[in-house]
């Protein structure tokens, strides 16, 4: 089990990530570090929804949920000697109350500057937030992963991020959370209606990935889907054969929703 849940958080690139203490009455004078909380022991716990392949089966998905929780450990600093944080995370079955059935599933590190935010996880570096914040504000997230096409993080190419619906509410289940920041971080496809494709003879794709912070939070929602599609295999009469008679359709996605933290 840890070591398929290690590879699909490799694959997803989640980051769960903190808030912290300062309350600004502008937002663009805040400092991305303003919506962390990385003080030891600091934790977020989520219900994480996996989204992953039905095996055996050319494109259908399916959902596996448990509880996750991210844990601020300890200050360190990264291979470029600047300031950053441990975080620990753990996973339980959904329904468990149980403290001894959590899991340690993997270590990331965060890195806050006065310009901008830095997560580091699985070798991947997200820069998560940048200033200013505000609704005229696009970068590049993803600028340090290699997205070479055709390779396995190619998925993650050309994201441009942006600040939407700053200062609103938010309920990542019954509760509003009051001033929210969402990041949308790409919302790009092809040949897709109703997030399936349109065609089992046309090649489609998907990929969208959004996450909204609380302030004096941190993270409370993340949802990342993307799926490439290829055509149905067909004969020369056009007649449907294998490997693929019905298309085939890869990749995966996840969900967080934020339950509680301390």
């Amino acid at each position: 089990m840890k070591k398929s849940l290690r590879l699909l958080f490799t694959i997803l690139g989640t980051g769960l990530l903190f808030s912290c203490g300062k309350e600004s009455a502008n937002p663009e004078m805040e400092s991305p570090e303003d919506y962390f909380n990385l003080q030891p022991g600091k934790y977020i716990i989520y219900q994480l929804d996996s989204i992953v392949k039905v095996p055996f089966n050319d494109t259908a998905f399916t959902t596996n949920s448990y509880q996750a929780k991210d844990v601020v450990d300890a200050a360190i600093t990264d291979n470029m000697g600047r300031p950053s944080w441990r975080v620990f995370r753990y996973l339980r079955p959904l329904n468990s109350t149980s403290e001894s059935d959590w899991q340690s599933i993997d270590t990331y590190m965060i890195t806050p500057t006065r310009n901008v935010v830095e997560v580091v996880e699985n070798n991947l570096r997200f820069q998560k937030l940048i200033l200013p914040i505000n609704e005229n504000t696009v970068w590049k997230g993803n600028t340090y992963i290699n997205t070479t096409p055709g390779g396995p993080l190619d998925h993650y190419d050309a994201w441009e991020y942006s600040y939407q619906q700053i200062g609103s509410s938010f309920t990542p289940f019954d509760t509003p959370v009051d001033s929210t920041i969402t990041i949308l971080q790409t919302d790009e496809g092809l040949g897709v209606v109703d997030e399936k494709p349109l065609s089992v003879d046309q090649d489609a794709f998907r990929v969208y990935s959004i996450e909204v912070y609380a302030k004096n939070v941190g993270l409370i929602y993340k949802y990342f889907n993307y799926w490439d599609f290829q055509a149905r295999t067909v004969n020369s009469n056009g007649n449907p054969v294998p490997p693929h008679p019905y298309g085939n359709r890869t990749g995966g996605g996840i969900r967080l929703r934020m339950i509680s933290h301390n």
